[in-house]
């Protein structure tokens, strides 16, 4: 009998990498080569292909240039990194450290591309996008620059984010239509925390224990767009996403173990979405996107030629 690739919760995918004797990342690679007829050297080259379009993705949303259509989006990355000198040389004291801030920064600059037409690659969704690639890039740029693109540590790390995203996809929803934003970048915090755990040297069992940390911590998180448009809360939502994903990781780091293991964490994933009233799941009609404010900005655009 043939390997089997085949895995729908956390347990199951742990289970088949070890019968497979491939690491984690490795089993991630191997069966994305078997699925597409290719070879695991190929699917590496195509990660490090999409994984260099997240840094042009994340460079060009720090470059300030870039504005939405609508006027609520970009900018944004830009002023937080400018903002970091100057709480440095003596002016506001800073409550971050630089990983955080670069985190955080990041991950806006790259949502902020999204929001304004430019090229991101969907990680787990386009309004989700920044929160895995800001957050690993972050660490690199932080604590491990002698990692890139074409490092296989680096990819291992955005491997194991997949494969996150992929029991969450099975069990779940990664669709805010579905199952509001806990489902989108609510699994992107969770991909990243067990994305950036491994970067940080843990197991597979650690890197899914501190997914569960931080999803259970989006759980109910509403899809409410303001105007339908994927810019109010979403790009902003994407830095604090950056945040959690760093909080899981570094309890995770300390022993703290998630009394609920990820797969049910999962499940209550699915069961709180499918318990969501329809307002709540990206159409607009509730939440943040009712607000007189929201209101406002959506009969402003609707006035536009």
């Amino acid at each position: 009998m043939g390997m089997s690739w085949l895995f729908t919760t956390a347990t199951d995918l742990l289970a088949r990498a070890a019968e497979s004797g491939l690491s984690l990342a490795d089993f991630v690679v191997a069966r994305e080569a078997f699925y597409s007829s290719s070879t695991p050297d190929a699917v590496r080259a195509e990660m490090a292909s999409r994984i260099r379009i997240t840094r042009h993705s994340l460079e060009a949303g720090l470059s300030g240039s870039l504005r939405s259509y609508s006027g609520l989006s970009g900018g944004a990355a830009a002023a937080l990194a400018a903002a970091a000198p100057a709480a440095s040389s003596g002016g506001r004291a800073s409550v971050s450290d630089p990983l955080f801030r670069l985190a955080l920064t990041y991950s806006l600059a790259i949502n902020e591309v999204n929001a304004c037409g430019g090229r991101i690659v969907a990680f787990p969704t386009a309004g989700s996008s920044g929160a895995v690639p800001g957050t690993l890039w972050a660490y690199r740029d932080a604590r491990r620059p002698e990692l890139g693109a074409d490092s296989k540590e680096f990819q291992d790390a955005f491997a194991v984010a997949s494969a996150t995203g992929m029991v969450i996809a099975a069990r779940a929803t990664l669709a805010g239509a579905a199952g509001g934003c806990q489902a989108e970048c609510g699994a992107a915090a969770a991909m990243a925390a067990a994305g950036l755990a491994s970067l940080a040297g843990m197991g597979p069992v650690e890197c899914l224990d501190a997914a569960a940390l931080s999803l259970k911590n989006c759980l109910g998180l509403a899809c409410d767009p303001v105007a339908g448009l994927v810019e109010v809360p979403c790009v902003k939502r994407n830095a604090f996403m950056a945040a959690n994903a760093l909080a899981a990781v570094t309890l995770a780091e300390a022993g703290i173990r998630s009394a609920i293991p990820f797969d049910e964490v999962v499940g209550a994933m699915k069961a709180i979405g499918d318990s969501m009233p329809l307002a709540l799941k990206e159409s607009s009609l509730g939440g943040l996107a009712a607000t007189s404010a929201a209101l406002a900005v959506k009969e402003r655009l609707e006035g536009r030629p």
